[in-house]
């Protein structure tokens, strides 16, 4: 008789049941069925939390990313504190920088670290003093910041002119007879340094387009405007103080002084709808970030916009105010031109410090709550300068608003 074809001998062969050959009994049992923690998450960040014990991730949404937010949104479940410390560190020393097959060029460029030589080298090698790990190092010397430009200029004008605003008020309590020079080399060379700084974060600050000043990318914004836009309007204020402000700009001081109210505004509402976007991507998640952390963000994001607005009622007096009303303020407080150009210093330095805490954080190098300390720290640095300058001179200068702000009808005004 003729043979069956090979392929339905092998469809015989594969539909021959299993039981058939196996014994049941000779089965492990079933494992009892518990409640377990349910799990979702994206393979890298499953990485780092393996590292620390079980726990709930979810990584950022699409929406988040389109929304301009830097950092994934962690979910922890029965989690102590000291748990929740150790998953963030883990995951922080986890994190991978830049994305080499991005569409923005900035994101490409923040993971590749720069290991040319000559200067470059020497100044990289001093990230590897501080942390000998070589991650600051891998995460802040790359080639997104061009000849490294902005490192440098940051360093000087921070880790200079930080020791020189405390020694300049060591000098003053020592004699109040004298008012403080605003002006001179080295005090140029700290205005320039915080302007160079200022101006080469724009081509960095690009998340999620490869345009400059895409008014669609929020996160950007937020460097551009409430970085490079508030620390050079501040230094333009301490500049204005300094003596040296020439009298061909005097003319402008109006239309500059709506251009940074422009500034101000904007710098506030793009904050503000980052916050509430962030909210409500968090509504829309199955599993929330926690309320403590949201708490924590509408502190950070509000304090980096809305106090930015007072800004505007003290800088009214420079284009309404102007020389004359300057003038019969040191006349009356013979002192007070030290505190005004203390001001304007200082909440340039605030800011730059917490523009360059935020660097830090979006490089994974700092947590929230380290960024949000910095953003306060930054936040008082104005504020406690001038009030040093006011228990320095006593009588000699007014760090009471009403009694010197142009906005309140002082001087010729009145």
């Amino acid at each position: 008789s003729l043979q069956p074809p090979r392929l339905s001998r092998r469809a015989r062969r594969a539909a021959a049941p299993l039981l058939r050959e196996v014994n049941v009994a000779d089965l492990p049992l079933r494992p009892p069925m518990a409640p377990a923690t349910l799990v979702e998450h994206e393979p890298e960040a499953a990485a780092a939390a393996a590292a620390v014990g079980p726990a709930v991730i979810e990584e950022g949404d699409d929406d988040e990313e389109e929304a301009g937010f830097e950092e994934a949104s962690v979910v922890v479940l029965d989690e102590t504190e000291d748990e929740r410390r150790a998953r963030v560190k883990a995951e922080m020393d986890a994190a991978v920088i830049g994305d080499a097959n991005s569409k923005v060029v900035m994101e490409r460029l923040k993971g590749q670290e720069d290991d040319d030589g000559g200067l470059a080298a020497l100044l990289g090698s001093f990230l590897v003093f501080l942390d000998p790990t070589g991650t600051v190092r891998r995460r802040l010397w790359t080639r997104a910041d061009f000849m490294h430009i902005h490192a440098v200029s940051g360093a000087y004008f921070l880790f200079l002119g930080i020791p020189w605003l405390v020694y300049s008020h060591v000098t003053n309590a020592l004699d109040t007879s004298v008012p403080m020079a605003t002006s001179g080399p080295f005090l140029t060379s700290l205005l320039v340094a915080g302007l160079v700084n200022a101006l080469s974060a724009v081509p960095m600050s690009k998340f999620n387009s490869n345009k400059m000043l895409d008014m669609r990318d929020l996160k950007a914004n937020g460097f551009t405007f409430g970085g490079t836009g508030l620390t050079t309007m501040c230094l333009y204020i301490a500049w204005w103080f300094s003596g040296d402000y020439p009298d061909f700009l005097r003319p402008f001081d109006i239309p500059i002084f709506l251009f940074w109210a422009l500034v101000c505004a904007g710098t506030t509402a793009n904050w503000e709808v980052m916050l509430q976007q962030n909210f409500q991507a968090n509504e829309r998640r199955r599993v929330k970030v926690p309320e403590k952390e949201m708490r924590q963000k509408a502190i950070l994001y509000r304090l980096a916009s809305w106090p930015n607005l007072t800004q505007l009622s003290f800088m009214y007096s420079i284009p309404f105010g102007g020389a004359a009303w300057l003038q019969q303020c040191t006349a009356q407080w013979p002192m007070q031109s030290t505190p005004m150009y203390h001001y304007g210093i200082a909440s340039a330095m605030g800011y730059a410090l917490s523009m360059f805490s935020e660097t830090l954080r979006d490089r994974k190098l700092v947590t929230l709550e380290q960024d949000l300390l910095v953003l306060i720290v930054g936040f008082t640095f104005p504020m406690v300068s001038v009030l040093l300058d006011g228990l320095t001179y006593g009588s000699a200068v007014t760090i009471s608003p009403p009694e010197y702000w142009a906005l309140f009808g002082f001087g010729h005004l009145g």
